[in-house]
């Protein structure tokens, strides 16, 4: 089988026997708490738990501070412009003065065209993170974004274009088709040759408008992880940190473990357990979209 890597970044706080977030990579907003669109799933929630980095003052002040710790990378993140795409370019002349000595992963927003994918390149951007939607209705009505689902396949396609590694992310829950437009997202993505595609579930917060939402089932996310690997047999799947959590989906990761899906972001301590006389197990504190390389270096090593 293959190697299994758990993941561990400094997202959310997770203590176990043998992964710490307090030590994983730093997760940073380049907009602070701002984002042009008020998405129903999130409503700007998720960029309260990050780190501020809405300054070049900030972002430097942890930049400096995830190096003397002895971090590998970061992860940068925040709202979208009305344009679609997450501002990191803008502090384009800091991070790629770094980008030698830190892996930056982004979450890059709906990109338009090539040459603001250039800009995250010479951002020192190495791997691309953003979401795959399958129906125009989810984007208009549930993200409240003027796009579509060809912007959404083209800026993976302008971001590979310009050397940057590709790893969307499906968010199953979202669809307004239900399961089968989470899985039809999956299926589009064969258009751009993903490097690595990671799963994750809607996880209703308090605060927002789907709040009351009905988060995917276990049995709906083994569905999706079993249509990844089979769609996609060469590239490195994910079990990812936004998913639903609590004991009946215990079988979701024990299913990861058995289907060969590569790697599992905050695994629950009997995952663990259960994989350990499975598969050889790899852990780190790094974002688990940093797979694309980690996976090299262990097939190389």
């Amino acid at each position: 089988m293959r190697p299994l890597f758990l993941y561990a970044p400094n997202l959310k706080r997770y203590e176990s026997e043998f992964l710490d977030s307090r030590k994983g990579w730093k997760s940073i907003s380049v907009t602070g708490t701002y984002c042009a669109f008020n998405c129903k799933h999130c409503g700007r929630r998720v960029l309260e738990s990050m780190i501020d980095g809405s300054t070049q003052g900030k972002i430097e002040k942890e930049i400096m501070e995830a190096i003397s710790r002895g971090d590998e990378g970061i992860i940068l993140s925040g709202g979208s412009t009305s344009r679609g795409d997450v501002p990191i370019w803008r502090y384009s002349n800091l991070l790629k003065r770094y980008s030698d000595r830190l892996t930056i992963i982004a979450h890059t927003g709906v990109v338009k065209n090539e040459e603001i994918a250039r800009k995250f390149k010479e951002s020192g951007v190495k791997i691309a993170l953003l979401d795959m939607v399958s129906d125009n209705d989810a984007i208009k009505d549930i993200l409240g974004q003027p796009f579509t689902v060809d912007d959404y396949l083209n800026s993976f396609k302008y971001l590979k274009k310009v050397n940057i590694k590709i790893v969307p992310h499906v968010i199953l829950g979202l669809s307004k088709k239900g399961l089968e437009g989470d899985l039809e997202s999956i299926r589009l993505l064969q258009e751009v040759n993903p490097d690595a595609l990671i799963i994750v579930g809607l996880m209703p917060l308090v605060g927002t408008q789907m709040n009351a939402s009905r988060p995917p089932t276990p049995e709906e996310i083994i569905v999706a992880l079993r249509t990844a690997r089979d769609t996609f047999p060469n590239i490195p799947i994910n079990l990812g940190c936004a998913r639903p959590r609590g004991k009946s989906y215990l079988e979701v990761e024990k299913f990861a473990v058995d289907y060969d899906i590569d790697a599992i972001a905050f695994p629950e301590d009997e995952t663990y357990e259960y994989a350990k006389s499975k598969r050889e197990i790899f852990l780190s504190n790094a974002c688990c979209g940093n797979i694309v390389f980690d996976i090299f270096k262990v097939i190389t090593s």
